[in-house]
């Protein structure tokens, strides 16, 4: 469908279709705001302008979907280039020949370092840095497939009254078994949320 042939009437689409109100489109299409409730409902029941509204929001609808596809895209190909990156440093490290006598050395994982008093002895130890860079990585590459879920433990504790004490001296032994399950349990929901 074309533009609208009142350009009113196309603004007040191109509002709605954006997410205003009638009244409130209705008044920014350049109408008074007398009287702005019963006409932007007059206008927007128009068949003519409810079609504008749609085909308006398919295409914001289509924009939208795009650029979430593009972003997302960009995201995945940015950790793509991340593995690919820790993928050569590994390689070039197993395949590095001061790494061939050393047990682990083939996994790439290792560092040699020269401290000490020995400075002039390697030491190989494992490098914890990219060790700690591949589970980031791979945390952001679950976050990104929607298969990492953030999971947040609130505590809570129970409080007794002193009344609540003073009454225990009278309560059976059942009763107050019954009493410590039920704190039990509160504790133990106020940890799941």
């Amino acid at each position: 469908m074309a533009v609208l042939t009142n350009s009113k009437h196309d603004q007040f689409a191109q509002a709605v279709a954006k997410g205003l109100s009638a009244a409130a489109a209705y008044v920014s299409a350049g109408y008074s705001k007398a009287g702005a409730s019963a006409n932007g409902a007059r206008l927007i029941a128009n068949d003519r302008v409810r079609a504008r509204i749609a085909e308006l929001q398919a295409v914001l609808s289509a924009g939208t979907i795009a650029l979430e596809i593009s972003s997302r895209n960009a995201r995945v190909q940015a950790l793509q280039d991340r593995w690919d990156r820790l993928r050569r440093v590994i390689t070039e490290r197993a395949a590095a020949p001061e790494f061939a006598d050393v047990p682990g050395g083939s996994t790439g994982l290792l560092c040699v370092t020269y401290v000490g008093k020995d400075a002039d002895r390697p030491v190989y130890r494992v490098d914890t840095a990219i060790l700690a860079e591949l589970r980031n990585h791979e945390r952001q590459a679950a976050e990104e497939l929607e298969q990492w879920k953030t999971r947040t433990v609130v505590e809570a504790t129970v409080a007794i009254s002193p009344a609540a004490i003073a009454l225990s001296q009278f309560m059976t032994t059942d009763q107050l078994k019954e009493l410590k399950r039920k704190i039990l349990e509160a504790q133990a929901k106020a940890k799941v949320l």
